[in-house]
């Protein structure tokens, strides 16, 4: 999350906008993007109900009117952090791989640290295509305001108080699985393969 929420600043920033950096978010320290609600009691409260996990970070500060176009400016910093975390996942299939293919097997922490980087893989892609829902306030929705008139994105925008219990649905009628499940599997599976096939030959 905090790769996420760094590459929506570092995309604003490049395009203008110096809100976040000079908010102190233009930095990977968790710190920054930590949010007590969001970060620490939804996601405590979720594991212990059970069922979905979920949490985020604390959103990025962003102020369009810096941009020379502001809504493909707002649309290409929220795409930033999706495709940030298409980048990482991509990153932790091919560590995982290198570890399956030269890592110390007999080693007792080749184990856990291969746990570890094969979660980092299907985490980031399904941050990632979940964050590109079509939803207001997710990153997806301010692609879709590309595509709306202003009057429009008004009445879309009338969705956002209502999304957490839209997602909420999804999830338990079993269509957040294929909409956002199916395509993280299947770069989850692409990743894996195409790492091995990059780091196979060096063998």
């Amino acid at each position: 999350m905090c790769f996420h929420e760094y590459a929506h600043a570092w995309t604003a920033n490049k395009l203008g906008d110096k809100t976040a950096k000079y908010s102190g978010r233009l930095t990977l320290n968790p710190w920054a993007h930590i949010d007590i609600v969001w970060t620490i009691i939804i996601p405590a409260i979720t594991l212990i109900v059970g069922g979905i996990y979920f949490g985020s970070a604390k959103p990025v500060p962003v102020d369009p009117r810096n941009f020379k176009d502001p809504e493909k400016g707002m649309a290409l910093v929220a795409f930033a952090g999706p495709f940030s975390n298409i980048i990482l996942g991509s990153i932790f299939a091919l560590m995982f791989v290198a570890l399956k293919l030269f890592g110390p097997v007999e080693h007792s922490l080749f184990g856990p640290i291969a746990m570890m980087l094969e979660a980092g893989v299907i985490i980031n892609f399904f941050l990632a295509f979940f964050n590109l829902l079509p939803v207001p306030p997710l990153d997806g929705s301010r692609v879709v305001r590309l595509l709306l008139s202003y009057k429009q994105a008004a009445y879309y925008e009338m969705m956002t108080p209502y999304s957490f219990i839209f997602i909420i649905v999804l999830w338990y009628l079993g269509i957040l699985q294929y909409i956002v499940g199916a395509p993280a599997f299947f770069f989850y599976r692409e990743s894996m393969f195409v790492s091995y096939h990059l780091l196979a030959g060096l063998l």
